[in-house]
């Protein structure tokens, strides 16, 4: 009975902890945002480096090429100029 309770009461410190975490994130995120921090990973291509690939694949080239010249895989220029035409 005693060890119910004990684990009850600890459950409950555990779930009220996960609440003030998940409300503080956001709160953290938009003041980083607000100085002027951004989270996440950097982009793998410039938009001059799109808008390159664009002339190059626009010359004949194939997007192997195009890739192999911006040292990015076909993959990630596929996906940049998908992205990039939206």
């Amino acid at each position: 009975m005693c060890g119910e309770l004990i684990f009850t009461v600890f459950a409950a410190i555990a779930k009220f902890r996960r609440q003030q975490i998940a409300k503080g994130t956001p709160e953290g995120l938009d003041a980083a945002r607000a100085r002027g921090r951004v989270g996440g990973r950097p982009r793998a291509l410039t938009s001059e480096q799109i808008t390159d690939a664009r002339i190059l694949l626009g010359a004949g080239q194939t997007r192997t090429d195009v890739a192999a010249k911006l040292r990015v895989s076909r993959w990630t220029l596929s996906r940049a100029l998908d992205t990039a035409s939206r």
